[in-house]
């Protein structure tokens, strides 16, 4: 609880301070009106007596008028919590999300993405488990209030009645609190081992409600959808029920024993009340806080804030674990990357697997790419061409071999600079759904606002009649499921993907690499969409891949990548006469495109 505490200080003091607070006032109200409570019905026979040495009646409507208020005090106590416990909800949450997605942000590559350890912590820091550090810090406040409440209660227990049955009692409740969390746990555990069957429940829900809205209505699934959803949940949850079956009848004897503590302690009460031995205010204040112990242990409430502090401390330690597992490197400063590259880029003897796996995608790769040349890059699906271009973006390291820029090993450089001097569209380019604005100066967000080069790469990149037809032009959000949002079809994203990089050309890129550029438009579109870039681009390096060899013909230089490494290289024309594997490709291709004609 003082770790949750400390956290929640730290990072909402003041909504942290007024919850906990108002949640303990509460409890201590509680007692107090106890107390009173157990004073006024005390006082009540003498009073209507009239006997000797009993409280006057003017004391006697002080005491109720102090009950009362203290009563109402309490009364409004929950709802002024409610308040400040959402206001500390909303901070936590807030923190919570920044204190996962900085530490895996913040690195330039992204190895440690695929990292099972990595991923095996973060997915403990958002909850993985049942519950998640604000569910936690929820439960801080009434935890607090309940240890304040047992230990008051068990203290007016002590002082009217008896310190024996009050220890008894404390004992009895905190033992049912464990035993409780414990099953909870049990069931909690069982529901989250079942991976496979939430992960197939998981996955047909995903499909209903956004990966196939067409296809399911095209071939009339969505019976099959609800029904098999309702099958992988019930076949995820049947273990669970099986286990809670079980634990009906532990349930049931933890009530009896509750009951069987406060009825012995209630009776213990009786007797003495009757022999005489304790008097009425002593009784009506003691039975009361008798009930208040029993009531103060909440085994859930526990196992959610151990579970809230398990997930807190997989969060703190998320950025030491990427840190360790994964040291960024020293960067000395002393190569400028501004000018980058001016002479060349070179792959030397270059070899790469993915973590986890021995399979290398490249092998004893060389490849030069010149300053202010078209380099094109072609081979089959899966021959490592997109992996080609993580590594020149420094995403991955090379298991083996170097990238040099200029002679300068990239290791070296500072690689978020030498990261800003590429402009890069991929395939699975981001489609933000925001204004079209951001859109494109995503590309160079330090030259964000500056509306002539936007105006410029919008006419570049041909989407400055698209943008004229939007309901808000540059300002329209680019996703229908915004207010006066709309969606562009799959050229038209392409062309804004363009723009952005070619705002970052003109923000001052030095290597410019498309990635299947254009495979959403037509051939002959895409080729002159190309053939313009390379024009509005000769300044720079630029790095194109594409499928479609007809694309690349006009590049300075063509690459076939084949095999993990370089088996072909030099202009269209020398590849066509080398009657290799370009040639072939580019021959199949070209009969296909007759043919289809």
């Amino acid at each position: 609880m003082l770790t949750l505490l400390r956290y929640g200080m730290r990072v909402a003091p003041g909504s942290t301070a007024l919850t906990v607070g108002l949640t303990v006032l509460g409890s201590v109200l509680g007692m107090a009106v106890t107390l009173l409570t157990g004073q006024v019905v005390g006082a009540v026979p003498g009073v209507v007596a009239g006997s000797a040495g009993a409280m006057s009646l003017w004391a006697f409507g002080w005491l109720l008028a102090a009950m009362l208020v203290v009563f109402v005090l309490e009364s409004l106590a929950p709802a002024m919590h409610r308040v400040t416990a959402t206001l500390l909800e909303a901070a936590v949450v807030r923190e919570i999300g920044i204190g996962i997605t900085e530490p895996l942000l913040r690195p330039q590559r992204i190895e440690h993405l695929e990292d099972g350890e990595v991923l095996d912590v973060q997915e403990r820091a958002k909850g993985k488990g049942g519950f998640h550090l604000s569910q936690g810090m929820s439960q801080l406040p009434w935890l607090l209030a309940a240890r304040v409440t047992m230990i008051g209660s068990a203290v007016i227990v002590g002082l009217m009645f008896s310190w024996l049955v009050a220890a008894m009692l404390v004992a009895v409740t905190l033992l049912l609190e464990w035993h409780q969390g414990r099953m909870i746990e049990g069931e909690i555990d069982m529901w989250w081992g079942n991976t496979e069957e939430q992960r197939r429940a998981g996955y047909v829900f995903n499909l209903g409600m956004r990966d196939a809205p067409k296809e399911l209505r095209v071939f009339g699934l969505h019976q099959w959808v609800v029904h098999r959803y309702v099958h992988e949940w019930t076949a995820g949850f049947r273990a669970v029920w099986a286990k809670r079956g079980k634990n009906v009848a532990w349930s049931i004897a933890m009530g009896l024993v509750r009951l069987a503590a406060d009825g012995f302690a209630i009776l213990l009460v009786g007797r003495a009340a009757l022999a005489g031995d304790l008097p009425l205010t002593q009784v009506a204040t003691a039975v009361p806080a008798i009930l208040a112990i029993g009531v103060s242990g909440s085994g859930y409430g526990v196992v959610q804030m151990r579970r809230g502090l398990s997930a807190y401390r997989a969060m703190v330690a998320l950025p030491e674990t990427i840190a360790t597992r994964h040291p960024e490197p020293a960067v000395t400063g002393q190569h400028r990357t501004e000018t980058m590259p001016a002479r060349e880029i070179r792959f030397e003897k270059v070899s790469f697997h993915y973590p986890g796996s021995d399979n290398y995608v490249l092998r004893d790769l060389d490849l030069t790419i010149n300053a202010r040349e078209a380099l094109a890059l072609v081979g089959i699906n899966g021959a490592g061409k997109s992996t080609l271009v993580k590594l020149l973006g420094g995403a991955y390291r090379p298991t083996s071999g170097r990238i040099l820029i200029d002679g300068v090993d990239l290791a070296e450089l500072d690689l978020g600079a030498w990261q800003r001097r590429i402009a890069a569209i991929v395939q699975d380019f981001l489609r933000f759904p925001l204004p079209v604005t951001d859109n494109v100066e995503f590309g160079a967000v330090e030259r964000a606002g500056d509306r002539a080069a936007l105006a410029k790469a919008a006419r570049e990149s041909g989407i400055e009649d698209v943008v004229g037809g939007l309901p808000k032009g540059w300002e329209t959000v680019l996703d229908k499921a915004f207010d006066g949002g709309v969606d562009l079809s799959g050229g038209e994203w392409q062309r804004v993907a363009l723009a952005r990089a070619l705002f970052a050309v003109h923000a001052g890129a030095g290597v410019l690499v498309l990635d299947e550029p254009a495979a959403a438009l037509d051939v002959r579109a895409e080729i002159e969409l190309v053939e313009r870039y390379l024009e509005l681009t000769s300044g720079v390096a630029s790095l194109i891949i594409s499928h479609r060899f007809s694309v690349v013909r006009n590049a300075d230089r063509i690459c076939v990548l084949a095999d993990g490494h370089i088996t072909e290289d030099g202009t269209h024309e020398q590849l066509l006469a080398a009657e290799g594997t370009y040639a072939k490709m580019f021959r199949l291709q070209a009969e296909r495109y007759v043919t289809d004609a």
